[in-house]
């Protein structure tokens, strides 16, 4: 996927160097009323322009080999800008400094992919200066790394501070809220490097209207970790409502190897079950496609925490496991006794009862 690269010598006592780069993957925190403090999850990674100009030709040539962009101008341009996101040398061992509510706190060294990842516990009074509100109610913290006064440059990130109660939705993302096409090989690496990406008609304006009614949301996709960039500046763009995102550790080599899905389902498990554990006040509603195996998952997820997961929402799409869509006795399979908690649907009006649902089991819990 990448150069991994250590230490080099030429970032002195400099936090950060000048030819690196650090990047924070928004998230999410959680609260403790022992204690009455926030636990805030702080993920990203560090890494640099590769100079291993052999090594970066090499992993073009790979990557258009695999891609095959049209030579449409834009198109090919894109794909450049795409793939340049692969070509990086990862940092490892670097402590990266961050200021949070004008405190310092220092991460744990970066691994050997550059990544590095810690709950921050924080004081609730000490943090609420620093505390954001969106429109919707939803709150945020602001985040940076901590440079030197001469270092002009601006390294940010942010967290979502979700309540203990609620309800949050936890999406998916290739063909359930973006154009991706999982299915066709061929189209799927075009809409992923060569093409502006798309939302699924109508997603958009739902997730909007159940943000406003105090959802908070996280993004849970199998794409790789290099692709976050662009898939948050869509995400912001076409006004989906902001949302931790979740994404995962992959080399190329990997990606070309998991056909069947396997390491893309044990991925978006282990991030599902974290969300989960990490609220389990709240309520969760999980949306998915039939496109790939996201029923075969959220049925799996829904056995394990039970009433946590209220709803499940199937978009109808042809996939590669399921060629004519899922079928309500595919859905009997799969979760035994709770059919009623399943949606399968072709359009979002179809989904217009979900939340009320969802809020009603809130407002009444034995009713569950």
């Amino acid at each position: 996927m990448s150069d991994n690269s250590g230490k080099d010598g030429t970032n002195g006592n400099a936090p950060v160097h000048q030819r690196e780069t650090v990047q924070f993957y928004r998230s999410y925190a959680h609260y403790s009323q022992l204690g009455d403090c926030w636990h805030l999850e702080v993920q990203g990674r560090v890494f640099a322009p590769s100079r291993r100009h052999i090594r970066k030709r090499a992993l073009m040539f790979l990557l258009k080999r695999v891609v095959r962009p049209e030579r449409n101008a834009d198109q090919h341009q894109l794909f450049l800008e795409r793939a340049q996101l692969f070509l990086t040398e990862h940092r490892r061992g670097k402590s990266i400094p961050v200021a949070i509510a004008e405190r310092a706190h220092a991460l744990p060294d970066t691994t050997e992919n550059g990544h590095f990842e810690a709950t921050l516990t924080i004081q609730a009074s000490e943090l609420e200066p620093s505390v954001v509100t969106l429109p919707d109610g939803r709150r945020f913290v602001q985040f940076c790394v901590e440079l030197p006064e001469e270092d002009g440059r601006l390294f940010a990130g942010d967290v979502e501070l979700v309540p203990p109660q609620g309800i949050s939705i936890v999406s998916d993302v290739d063909d359930t809220i973006k154009i991706s096409d999982v299915a066709n090989r061929k189209e799927l690496l075009q809409n992923t490097f060569t093409r502006q990406f798309r939302a699924v008609d109508g997603m958009t304006q739902l997730y909007q209207d159940w943000a406003e009614q105090g959802c908070s949301f996280h993004y849970v996709s199998a794409s790789p970790w290099p692709l976050y960039e662009p898939l948050d500046q869509w995400l912001n763009s076409d006004g989906f409502p902001a949302g931790s995102v979740h994404l995962r550790y992959v080399k190329l080599r990997e990606l070309r190897n998991d056909r069947e899905g396997h390491g893309s389902f044990r991925a978006k498990r282990a991030a599902i079950e974290q969300i989960l554990r990490s609220f389990p006040g709240r309520r969760f509603v999980l949306v998915g496609d039939a496109g790939e195996r996201d029923a075969e998952l959220y049925a799996q997820v829904a056995r394990s925490f039970g009433d946590q997961v209220a709803h499940i929402c199937i978009r109808q799409v042809k996939g590669r496991h399921n060629p004519h869509g899922l079928s309500p006795q595919a859905i009997k399979e799969l979760d035994p006794h709770h059919e009623d908690r399943w949606t399968l649907f072709h359009h979002v009006t179809e989904l217009s009862e979900v939340l009320p649902r969802v809020q009603s089991l809130c407002d009444h819990p034995s009713a569950s």
